[in-house]
């Protein structure tokens, strides 16, 4: 095969209609994308075995700290310290009546001997006493430990039993995620960590807020892009209205930069992704992008960008990166 098969067997050329990717000094705070989540997950298990009672929780319910979650065998730890209280008694009847019978023998003339054994039979009396009263208090801990209680302000994330059920201690019951604060998971380039220390202020708004709140950072954290950082924001919720997994935008505030600013109809998002079609020596690249920024018509855009490259507004076909194009009309 020739040079010229080889030319007929090479695909046309794509016809594109571009504009220039624009770099532009701007002081606009960032608006980048981010998740909300739990500043903390807790599974609450079981304190000790037995049935499940008064079980009244359900997914994505509020608890506030110290409201009931479920009861654990009340019934029978109530038994028990019933039991031990009556034990405990009649005990201590049975130290009186020693008691008794020793002042009895020692002012009788009893012997030696017989007065020391009446003592003895007191001093074993004082000790079962003495025993089931730790055991009674052992069995009151136990049954306050029957009460599974919220230890802060959080939302039910998981629930694993059911009332009714028989478990054994350590088994989980539910999942609580920390309602105040709620953590903002921002993805940002790293130049913008770099200026966004912890204890920053960020504005954020979420989906189902109407309201802006604003943040905090707490900290940065690196990913398996060297290009990106992943920023925490701690932001008030008292009211709980911030869940976690829902979407927020947060208003970052990073002074003047150089920044590339293209089209918002020139973007192409795909499974998530969102990426902007360019053209640089005639050749076409799909670039990622993440946008960080602009308005309904112009869109700031942060990625491994340069001056010289055209954004595609417009293809005759669906375009493959590296693929050869001719552009159309001025641009």
């Amino acid at each position: 095969m020739d040079a010229d098969e080889i030319a007929e067997l090479r695909p046309a050329p794509v016809g594109v209609r571009v504009v220039p990717l624009e770099l532009r000094r701007t002081d606009a705070p960032l608006k980048i994308e981010g998740r909300v989540a739990a500043s903390r997950a807790v599974a609450i298990k079981a304190p000790s075995s037995g049935v499940v009672g008064a079980l009244d929780v359900q997914l994505g319910s509020p608890l506030k700290a110290g409201d009931l979650i479920c009861t654990i065998g009340a019934d029978a730890h109530e038994q028990r310290v019933l039991a031990a209280e009556a034990q405990r008694l009649l005990l201590e009847a049975q130290l009186e009546e020693r008691r008794d019978a020793l002042v009895m023998a020692r002012a009788r003339p009893e012997p030696p001997e017989r007065v020391a054994s009446f003592e003895a039979k007191m001093r074993a009396a004082e000790h079962r006493v003495a025993q089931e009263r730790v055991n009674q208090r052992r069995h009151e801990l136990a049954s306050a430990l029957v009460e599974v209680r919220a230890p802060f302000d959080a939302r039910v994330a998981a629930v694993s039993t059911a009332p009714g059920a028989s478990l054994v201690a350590g088994h989980a019951l539910i999942e609580l995620v920390e309602i105040d604060p709620a953590v903002v998971v921002l993805e940002v380039p790293t130049w913008v960590a770099a200026r966004c220390r912890p204890g920053a202020r960020v504005a954020v708004r979420a989906d189902s807020d109407l309201e802006v709140r604003e943040g905090v950072v707490s900290r940065w954290a690196p990913t398996a892009n060297d290009g990106v950082r992943r920023l925490l924001v701690e932001v008030p919720n008292p009211d709980g209205v911030l869940a976690a997994g829902e979407s927020a935008v947060a208003e970052i505030d990073v002074g003047e930069r150089d920044a590339f600013f293209a089209p918002r109809a020139a973007l192409v998002s795909s499974d998530k992704v969102v990426s902007l079609q360019l053209v640089e020596h005639s050749v076409a690249r799909i670039q990622r992008v993440r946008v960080v920024g602009g308005d309904e018509r112009e869109v700031e855009v942060a990625g491994k960008l340069s001056p010289s490259q055209l954004v595609v507004l417009h293809a005759e076909r669906r375009l493959e990166d590296a693929c050869e194009v001719v552009i159309q009309g001025d641009h």
